[in-house]
């Protein structure tokens, strides 16, 4: 029998299993989540935000990170044969008539939420040791999240909206 990744071609009973342990299973899990509820979220924005390149960096974010990377997760959770968490809607459409959601605070929202993120993505990179394919998964997810985070600064920055420290100058 021949195995590459999952798939196998000979006999079904001698394919290698695909292992996870519990603490993977729930990392996995809980990433899926996470992104389902970044998802939501997102997409509520979408609907308040009024800058033309704010609303491009929420469409791209959405469409070409969050979207993508629950997909993949969802495939990691079938082929675990695990239970997927609620999906969210396809869609949230809000009026948008406020005063206290802003431009300024959807922008300060995400990039602290993409910086608390990257923690949490290296403290789960930490604890996989047994699926070495999951880990490489968030890995790459990580680093795509670092480069964003990265964007995000300099996108801040040149809109003003990224409150920077004043500069030290030594006496």
């Amino acid at each position: 029998m021949v195995q590459i990744g999952n798939y196998h071609i000979g006999r079904a009973e001698t394919a290698e299993k695909p292992k996870m342990d519990a603490g993977e299973a729930f990392l996995l899990w809980d990433m899926l989540l996470t992104r389902y509820d970044i998802i939501t979220k997102t997409q509520i924005y979408q609907n308040f935000a009024h800058d033309p390149d704010l609303k491009g960096v929420l469409a791209k974010g959405l469409t070409e990170i969050l979207e993508r990377q629950a997909e993949i997760l969802e495939r990691e959770m079938n082929t675990f044969q695990l239970p997927l968490p609620g999906r969210p809607p396809k869609s949230v459409k809000l009026p948008s008539h406020s005063e206290v959601i802003d431009d300024e605070f959807i922008f300060r929202d995400v990039f602290f939420g993409i910086q608390g993120f990257l923690g949490y993505h290296a403290r789960a990179i930490r604890s996989i040791t047994t699926n070495d394919k999951f880990r490489k998964t968030m890995l790459d997810m990580a680093i795509e999240e670092l480069r964003l985070f990265h964007n995000l600064v300099k996108f801040g920055k040149l809109k003003g909206w990224l409150k920077v420290p004043p500069m030290f100058t030594q006496f």
